[in-house]
């Protein structure tokens, strides 16, 4: 992965609006290392897992060729989600790019608009970071830690290294989130300030809807990846009062930033629905006058203009105002939908079988 695009906005933005985050400032490290970054990214995540796999065999927690797969997946978290972010910005650059001709921005507009899309406030995100850290704590005083380190006990090093790389993930995760949120901010105000609305060029707005698509789908794979490997917290009421929000904000993920756009969309298609109207009633009503009035010449052409007209109203009728594939739609309600729909049928039944 490289981030040419952003890198090129920043050069020629001369006098950004904020200053680049810490996030932003290691994913652009990255993109200068040699090879691509998604090496680098998966490199950080199999040195961390090594130590963390080192210190676990070294301290006798787990036996030499035994492996934790929760426990990987907190190592691996760390990366995962700075890849996932420098990805997501990629795509940014590359959507707002595809939606370049539909925009009515100057070069100098479009180039402030690439930076707010794909660069994040410093202060703010490293509160974000911090919010993240806040709250995992939060929940384990509340939940207790996760079933996978009662293991731990009686290995105080394994202990505290695990619980380090999980805080540790929710900081990245704590940036994720403010990351979404200042994306999905950005989108709404290109598409509702700088998008000409063209219902017969639907194409460009479907780049941007892709990236939220992503984002939304990210998370979902992320959270029922955790609950997967750690199944006893699914026999915990709580952890579903967890997931519940979780899968809402998802589907909010994906719909909020494209509500502005589809207004102005939705206000658009009933525009030229009433002028279709309108003409079609001009024409009946000079079919109408012209059967009165017995003038039967040049009728041909006044019936093809009625049908003509017809056509013109099925095809706005047809014409959707929401900015992404259908399939992409279905694709992120499955994704959400089932697998929290298993999970419940399955902590139900276990409620009713248990002895």
């Amino acid at each position: 992965m490289a981030r040419d695009d952003q890198v090129n906005s920043r050069s020629e933005s001369q006098s950004p609006a904020y200053a680049p985050s810490w996030i932003d400032r290691f994913t652009a490290w990255v993109a200068r290392l040699p090879g691509s970054s998604g090496s680098t990214y998966l490199g950080i995540g199999l040195v961390l897992f090594l130590i963390q796999t080192a210190v676990l065999w070294g301290e006798g927690a787990y036996p030499v060729d035994t492996f934790v797969p929760a426990h990987g997946f907190i190592a691996g978290m760390m990366p995962f989600f700075l890849a996932l972010l420098h990805y997501l910005d990629e795509k940014a650059g590359a959507a707002l790019t595809a939606l370049r001709p539909a925009l009515k921005a100057s070069e100098k507009e479009y180039s402030e608009l690439r930076y707010q899309l794909t660069t994040l406030p410093a202060r703010p995100a490293l509160l974000a970071s911090l919010g993240g850290v806040a709250i995992i704590i939060l929940i384990n005083e509340k939940l207790g830690t996760p079933s996978s380190f009662e293991a731990l006990v009686t290995f105080p090093i394994s202990k505290a290294l695990i619980y380090w790389m999980y805080v540790s993930a929710w900081w990245f995760f704590g940036a994720f989130v403010f990351h979404t949120v200042h994306k999905l901010r950005a989108i709404d105000r290109i598409y509702t300030r700088y998008t000409c609305v063209n219902l017969f060029r639907m194409r460009p707005l479907y780049a941007l809807s892709g990236v939220t698509a992503l984002t939304a789908g990210s998370l979902t794979a992320t959270t029922y990846a955790w609950y997967a490997l750690n199944p006893g917290m699914l026999q915990d009421p709580t952890s579903l009062r967890i997931a519940l929000p979780i899968s809402v904000w998802v589907l909010a993920t994906f719909i909020w930033p494209q509500l502005g756009i589809h207004r102005l969309q939705a206000a658009e298609k009933e525009r030229m629905l009433d002028e279709a109207h309108l003409r079609f009633e001009a024409a009946i009503v000079e079919l109408h006058r012209r059967v009165d009035e017995g003038r039967l010449e040049g009728m041909d052409d006044l019936n093809k203009a009625i049908a003509s007209l017809e056509i013109e109203q099925r095809t706005l009728d047809k014409i959707p105002t929401w900015p992404w594939e259908p399939e992409a739609v279905c694709l992120l309600i499955t994704a959400v939908a089932l697998p929290l729909g298993l999970w419940i049928i399955q902590f139900v039944l276990q409620r009713i079988l248990a002895p």
